[in-house]
């Protein structure tokens, strides 16, 4: 068995890092091929990115939902790595209720590769993507799409890791465009989530584990709802694999076959299941 236990270097808390870290990053437009489109892009400073995150926001237009995953980006520039975080409600071709899947796509690919040559000029910098909820399954038509060679970029965009938290799985194809994701994955759903209940994460966790490139870890964690901040705020384990995803991505588990991680968490004699060994 291969176990990693990675530590955050420090604790990183939910309902207090979002706000601030939003309000320090100037808000700029990106022109897509489906229309401008808000984004926040933040890099480290002095340093050139080791990777650059992309974030993906759930399906509400409240501004915390929008900006949930703000509480990394401190943490994920202190690690170099540049972050671009599009509003895709500023966008009726993009939003969650009015756009296409396909749009979306397309509007991710051209933000990508905007951020890109911010940061780097050309596309060698790793991708890492995030998706929650609506979120999540927008990330996995992004990296199955690029995987599948479905962009359009000159020299091509590849995602390098992929994190889902309470990810919807409800998009054509859903199978198929799990199998072609090769890259490493993280799962995390909290037990007490009233939006997409836990009960799903099983099928999806599964899914992933059955791919046959890239490896799979899943943190399930006990509380947190449908809020990925609240779930790391309340997890420890979930906030340092947050916190040190690029590390793990990009080293480690970049070439790990799925037959190399431990198994999937056994139910307990409550029903529940147990965390596995590497979700600490």
């Amino acid at each position: 068995r291969v176990i990693w236990r990675p530590r955050a270097r420090g604790p990183m808390v939910a309902g207090e890092a979002p706000p601030s870290a939003i309000r320090s990053i100037e808000s700029q437009w990106v022109e897509t091929p489906v229309g401008n489109v808000e984004v926040r892009f933040a890099v480290p400073a002095g340093q050139r990115p080791v990777a650059l995150a992309l974030m993906i926001h759930g399906m509400s237009p409240t501004p915390e939902i929008i900006w949930e995953w703000g509480f990394l980006i401190d943490p994920l520039r202190e690690r170099k790595l540049a972050i671009v975080y599009p509003n895709l409600h500023s966008c009726d071709s993009t939003s969650p209720k009015l756009g296409s899947a396909e749009a979306v796509f397309r509007a991710l690919e051209a933000i990508v590769a905007w951020a890109l040559g911010q940061v780097d000029g050309g596309t060698s910098v790793p991708i890492l993507v995030y998706g929650k909820s609506w979120g999540g399954a927008r990330a996995i038509q992004f990296c199955s799409g690029l995987a599948s060679g479905g962009g359009e970029t000159p020299g091509g965009l590849h995602a390098a890791g992929l994190v889902l938290a309470c990810p919807s799985t409800r998009m054509e194809d859903r199978e198929a465009r799990i199998a072609a994701l090769s890259v490493p994955t993280l799962l995390a759903w909290a037990r007490d989530d009233t939006v997409l209940p836990f009960e799903q994460a099983e099928p999806l966790h599964a899914e992933l584990r059955a791919r046959a490139a890239g490896a799979t870890i899943f943190v399930p964690v006990e509380a947190g709802g449908h809020r990925i901040d609240q779930m790391a705020a309340g997890n420890e384990g979930l906030a340092s694999k947050l916190q040190l995803w690029s590390d793990l991505a990009l080293g480690p588990l970049a070439n790990l076959r799925p037959s190399a991680l431990p198994p999937p968490p056994l139910a307990s004699s409550d029903g529940h299941s147990k965390v596995h060994a590497d979700a600490d």
